[in-house]
């Protein structure tokens, strides 16, 4: 078997994978409608989390919302808001998570070797600070790694803070509006 061909077939697993997964959470969302809120809350916070978020696709999180706005079980105004405080309160634990372990990460020797490729990240970081928070909510594969950088960086709490809660507020409203027009196709 060549490597492609297994490749192939690993991809396939994982799809799979992620299939029965979404499977058993929507059965779990069924049977325990009461739930409902706080499976979008811990969701919102795993794909905004920089450890778990990596992982997680926000997919998952989108599909979850449409199952539950679809199913009735919560309304896009109960909806929306849970994903905004789940996502501010991943992207404020990875901000501190970088705030507290980020400077021994940079002494470690896989970062020393490239010093000056983080200085420079850090100077951009610095100067576009908030704006970097307000973008990076919108690319899902930047959403998780963002705050966590961002903790690094000299990025005063209170100007992420304000910087985040707008951010979210704004990927929150384009949430609501994508489930809305979205979830009614499926």
């Amino acid at each position: 078997m060549s490597v492609k061909h297994i490749n192939k077939v690993k991809y396939k697993q994982l799809i799979i994978e992620v299939i029965l997964m979404f499977e058993r959470i929507e059965l779990y969302v069924n049977t325990n409608a009461e739930y409902a809120w706080l499976v979008i809350l811990l969701f919102a916070f795993i794909e905004a989390f920089f450890l778990s978020g990596i992982i997680v696709s926000s997919a998952i999180l989108f599909s979850i919302c449409i199952f539950i706005f679809n199913a009735e079980l919560l309304s896009i105004f109960t909806i929306v808001p849970l994903a905004i405080i789940g996502a501010h309160l991943g992207d404020m634990a990875s901000f501190l998570c970088g705030k507290t372990i980020g400077p021994q990460l940079l002494t470690s020797k896989v970062f020393t070797k490239r010093k000056k490729t983080i200085s420079r990240a850090q100077k951009f970081l610095d100067k576009t600070g908030p704006f970097t928070v307000l973008f990076g909510r919108f690319i899902p594969a930047l959403r998780p790694v963002v705050p966590f950088l961002l903790g690094i960086s000299d990025l005063k709490l209170v100007r992420f803070y304000i910087a985040d809660v707008i951010a979210c507020l704004c990927w929150g409203t384009a949430l609501g509006f994508l489930v809305t027009s979205l979830g009614s196709i499926f």
